[in-house]
């Protein structure tokens, strides 16, 4: 908000801040963290979309043999591929859902996710 001020008054670039796709997070025990559309907004905004989960244990837990999983679900539009929603929970989720704002901002698809 305060950049877009600054560029609005004394840069001579007028902006407005986008608040779609601000990622939330709650840091209970597990954590979670969400960005971008709900399944039911995503369904009633595009009709049909795909739906993707799973889950996985974190890195750090590799060494220590832990098997908390963290759970992702993605939303997907079924023609574009675009990202519409992100939706976590486990080990990390509220500090790990910063980067999936980014990515849906950066209009990510499926395939950037999968690579």
């Amino acid at each position: 908000e305060g950049h877009c001020l600054s560029d609005t008054l004394f840069g001579g670039k007028p902006r407005k801040t986008s608040y779609s796709d601000v990622p939330t997070a709650v840091f209970s025990h597990p954590n979670i963290g969400t960005v971008g559309l709900t399944e039911e907004e995503a369904r009633q905004q595009h009709g049909d979309v795909h739906i993707y989960r799973t889950s996985f244990r974190a890195m750090k837990h590799t060494l220590t043999k832990k098997e908390e999983k963290t759970l992702m679900k993605l939303i997907v539009h079924p023609t574009t591929n675009k990202v519409l929603g992100v939706h976590m929970c486990g080990d990390a989720a509220g500090e790990i859902i910063q980067f999936a704002g980014i990515c849906l901002k950066a209009g990510a698809t499926k395939e950037h996710f999968d690579s």
